[in-house]
């Protein structure tokens, strides 16, 4: 009775009252970090969770639907990988009670950010001729997509090649192109539904608007000298390899040849140039005279040489250190191959039949 007597003691109390703050504390410190953690592992999510469907669909979302409803039906699709990331987006950035309802035109290569951004403005599929153009394609490949569709693809091209000088005042970020640049390059890759009655001025408008709302906020850390090099370089790449983490270690040697003084070397080029596609080309290929020709030519091209998507422009942007300096594709798989050395680049050629 003495013993419990004493136990309960001020004096007893005073020794057992910071194990209990301790514990406190270790509980407090424990659970900061499994939030920070997760928060963290939320946040990266957002970036990377997009879904396997590259073609564009129709998602609707109704008035009277819960963001549950449409996170599953993106999942669904194929537009988002988790819902979890993307229902953590809304509540992180207070969006949930600002979407509006609607048909909507997405796909798997867009982010958790476009397609909420896409939501909340009320950007639903509108009216007219769909046309899609993929990642990579050129001003000319686009006019013949035009012209399949009943649009004028001359009219297009004859603008892209010689842009109103007034695009210029429109679109602030042509600023930094040459004056005698086209609009390759500029003109956003992505389904678009286009007016008849729009004409050419109206297809260009939605693809600049495309470009001017996707890819400017993405260059905004870069330099403005630098965003029509970083564009151009962009485009190479974009038809060089496939995979986002392929892009990124190519952007990366690019960077170091051009470091260096040694020509890119880019087969991206030459298909340029020649206007077709080719396997494996000739030595009279790459001797072609051309300022395109980045076998004859050190640095970038004069210009883009394609219209990239943004894991291209991403890619030059935040580019993978590396230590090779060559690389090849095969021809039938796909699989990018990488050299540290030249004697290495010539012995992969042999093993991939190139």
């Amino acid at each position: 009775m003495d013993r419990l007597k004493t136990d309960m003691t001020p004096e007893g109390s005073k020794y057992r009252l910071p194990r209990v703050l301790r514990a406190v504390c270790i509980f407090l410190c424990v659970s900061a970090i499994v939030c920070v953690s997760a928060s963290f592992l939320l946040t990266k999510s957002v970036e990377q969770s997009r879904g396997n469907g590259t073609e564009a669909v129709i998602v609707s979302f109704g008035a009277s639907e819960g963001v549950m409803t449409l996170a599953t039906a993106l999942k669904e699709k194929g537009i988002i990988s988790s819902e979890i990331p993307f229902v953590y987006y809304l509540l992180k950035e207070n969006l949930r009670t600002k979407l509006q309802a609607g048909d909507y035109l997405v796909s798997g290569t867009m982010s958790i950010s476009d397609i909420v951004k896409k939501i909340v403005r009320g950007e639903t599929v509108e009216e007219g001729t769909k046309v899609t153009f993929p990642e990579g394609i050129t001003a000319v490949e686009m006019a013949s997509r035009l012209d399949a569709n009943g649009l004028s693809g001359s009219e297009f091209l004859e603008a892209v090649r010689h842009p109103d000088a007034s695009l210029r005042k429109t679109y602030p970020f042509l600023l930094g192109m040459p004056a005698d640049a086209t609009l390759e390059g500029f003109l956003f890759p992505d389904t678009y539904f286009f007016d008849p009655k729009g004409g050419t001025d109206g297809i260009l408008t939605k693809m600049l608007d495309g470009f001017e709302n996707r890819v400017v906020p993405a260059l905004a850390t870069t330099a403005e000298g630098d965003r029509y090099s970083a564009l151009t370089l962009a485009s190479v790449v974009e038809m060089e390899v496939r995979t986002d983490s392929d892009r990124k270690i190519v952007a990366d040697i690019f960077n170091r040849r051009i470091a260096v003084g040694m020509p890119l070397q880019s087969d991206a080029t030459v298909r340029y140039v020649l206007g077709e596609t080719k396997i494996k080309h000739s030595l009279t290929d790459i001797a072609i005279d051309s300022p395109y020709n980045t076998y004859v030519n050190k640095g970038l091209p004069p210009g883009p040489i394609s219209n990239p998507g943004m894991s291209s422009i991403v890619a030059v942007l935040n580019p993978t250190p590396n230590k090779y300096m060559y690389f090849l594709n095969n021809p039938n798989t796909g699989q990018t191959v990488f050299s540290e050395t030249f004697e290495e680049h010539v012995a992969n050629k042999g093993k991939n039949g190139l």
